[in-house]
């Protein structure tokens, strides 16, 4: 899964770790659409607050000394996020029952990998972890069972799809990107507004500075400042990060300091290369199953509308 699939991921996880902080129970649904009891010209409402009181009207916050009731949180978070938690929610439920109907598992081993894949691209689990409970509020165990699921899914979409060797062979020689060897940065970074700013920060770092400390400081980019500036590792053509800055990574030494570097989206960087990784470890066998999942996910049906197959053989249906 890649980074911005990640994220979609974890701010949906939110919304329902959200919701379900508030410590309300959903009594009326509302529609979605494509199921059972939706009516597509019907305008989608949130569950009104509790009109006899009790816990819902406990305040939560106050703002100016007017309070912001535990109704009104659960109210604006079922108005923006209700219909895809409560679509979440429900093929989570289906997708267990078919699971349980078909003999669909995922071993440790693969949720292991799954997750070692996803965290490379920010510098190693500790960090992967770190970054979703800090920034998201997510817990590991809310984070294995979002990937937990998306395998469940994938075994889903290709249970019935059979790839022959000879097509997987055919397909890993005209697809050399996905399985040659991934050249990786441990990069960090300080990021300033002028030339100028950046120069004398360099010239500071020269001196012997510390790099995190400098970022601390100095650093602009508020994502990375308070760690140092640390961008984990990233893949050499990372179209998430700015070309100039990975080029300039290319051609350096580890323990190296670089820059100015001007940004296409404004702003100056002076970049550390913390070291260097080529992902060329992978056992044969691994990549020559993974080139045939693949494969098979391309031939099978788009996993979104194997969701909706998912829904309708378990007769989801939206209560009114």
């Amino acid at each position: 899964m890649k980074r911005s699939e990640v994220l979609k991921v974890v701010v949906i996880l939110q919304a329902i770790c959200m919701i379900a902080l508030t410590g309300m129970v959903m009594v009326k649904v509302w529609p979605l659409p494509g199921l059972k009891g939706s009516d597509p010209g019907e305008q989608t409402t949130p569950p009104a607050p509790n009109a006899g009181g009790g816990s819902g009207q406990k305040p939560v916050a106050s703002v100016g000394g007017t309070p912001i009731t535990r109704d009104e949180l659960t109210s604006e978070l079922y108005k923006q996020y209700g219909d895809e938690v409560l679509r979440v929610m429900m093929l989570r439920r289906a997708l267990d029952l078919e699971g349980k109907a078909i003999g669909l598992r995922v071993s440790q081993e693969e949720l292991n990998r799954e997750l070692a894949a996803a965290a490379e691209g920010y510098g190693g689990e500790e960090a992967f972890y770190s970054m979703m409970r800090e920034q998201l509020g997510l817990s590991k165990e809310q984070i294995h069972a979002e990937y937990r699921y998306r395998l469940l899914l994938e075994q889903l979409a290709i249970k019935d799809i059979a790839v022959a060797d000879h097509d997987v062979d055919r397909y890993m020689q005209e697809h050399p990107e996905q399985f040659a060897p991934q050249l990786q940065f441990h990069l960090r970074w300080i990021v300033t507004d002028t030339r100028e700013q950046a120069e004398s920060v360099l010239a500071k770092l020269m001196d012997g500075e510390s790099f995190a400390a400098m970022a601390r400081l100095y650093s602009r980019d508020e994502f990375t400042s308070e760690d140092g500036g640390d961008l984990g590792m990233i893949d050499a053509d990372d179209p998430f990060y700015d070309e100039a800055v990975l080029k300039t990574a290319a051609s350096m030494s580890i323990a190296e300091i670089a820059g100015p570097i001007e940004l296409s989206e404004q702003g100056y960087a002076i970049v550390e290369l913390a070291g260097r990784n080529s992902t060329t470890n992978l056992a044969s066998d691994r990549l020559f199953e993974g080139a045939r999942k693949q494969l098979a996910l391309e031939r099978a049906k788009p996993l979104h509308v194997v969701e909706d197959d998912l829904l309708k053989r378990y007769n989801a249906m939206i209560m009114k």
